[in-house]
């Protein structure tokens, strides 16, 4: 969730609680007025000289805007759970009625934003948003799996082919935040350079194609096509057993196995784990 620079720390308080799930926020919301109520009631220090109180003045002060603070802080995240719900319907209502790729370009690119969020949560991710609307440094979403975090970029474009340069600049912010891996999501597609710089890296890109097949195996009623080509995505690529990191398919250059392919470590050469395809 990126901090805007305007943004009061209620603003702040309120999009995290709506980020979260609603279950998530309303315990927030719950034990937030157990411990500032409980704390509301403490008696207040007796301040009898300076020394005491300077040493006292904090703590008095904690008990006296706990009062306030037992009211405040509970209903922004009630808030936020009640804003989570409607999110949550609506992207489960979003995902849902998808059929083609043509209904999907249609959708704003917040909608798109929240398609794509409900459907690697449906694939098994916590999936955390970044809050849109404003700057995101690269990043929409935030997956979180066995321990491994992935930074995910939507692109709801129709025609236009996504350039190395997208891919590059996300690259470097999957380094910068130290993730495991990258995802950029299209309703489009992407050039040969784009392709060429993602392919022994772990970049997963996502084209139209796979988005449909994304989408459509996680619909409680598919409602693609049923001759949709069953391409094979990232989404299913193997981890390391070596070192567990994602694997890339390659093409054996030597060997006896020369030509055939298999799925090499992304991380190579540091490791060197593969899996047969």
């Amino acid at each position: 969730m990126a901090r805007r620079k305007n943004d009061s720390l209620l603003d702040v308080l309120l999009e995290l609680a709506a980020s979260l799930s609603w279950k998530t926020s309303a315990l927030i919301a719950i034990f937030s007025f157990l411990i500032f109520h409980y704390v509301s009631g403490l008696p207040l220090e007796q301040t009898k000289d300076i020394h005491s109180f300077n040493q006292n003045l904090y703590k008095n002060l904690f008990i006296t805007f706990s009062g306030f603070l037992q009211y405040v802080f509970p209903m922004i995240f009630l808030a936020g759970a009640l804003v989570s719900a409607i999110k949550g319907k609506r992207r489960r209502k979003l995902l849902d009625k998808q059929s083609s790729i043509q209904s999907i370009r249609t959708l704003s690119w917040q909608e798109f934003e929240l398609l794509v969020a409900e459907a690697f949560s449906r694939k098994g991710f916590k999936v955390l948003e970044n809050g849109g609307g404003g700057p995101d440094g690269g990043i929409d979403l935030i997956l979180q799996k066995d321990g491994k975090k992935s930074i995910v970029q939507c692109k709801r474009w129709r025609t236009v082919s996504i350039g190395v340069t997208h891919i590059r600049e996300l690259y470097g912010v999957m380094t910068g935040v130290q993730a495991n891996d990258c995802i950029f999501v299209s309703s489009g597609n992407y050039t040969a350079e784009a392709r060429l710089f993602a392919e022994e890296k772990p970049i997963w890109l996502i084209d139209s194609t796979e988005l449909i097949e994304l989408v459509g195996t996680v619909q409680v009623e598919p409602r693609f096509s049923p001759t949709i080509p069953n391409v094979q995505t990232k989404l299913a690529t193997p981890t390391c057993p070596i070192c567990s990191s994602v694997m890339i398919k390659r093409t054996a250059r030597k060997g006896n196995n020369v030509g055939n392919e298999f799925w090499g470590c992304s991380t190579f050469p540091r490791c060197k784990g593969t899996v047969q395809i």
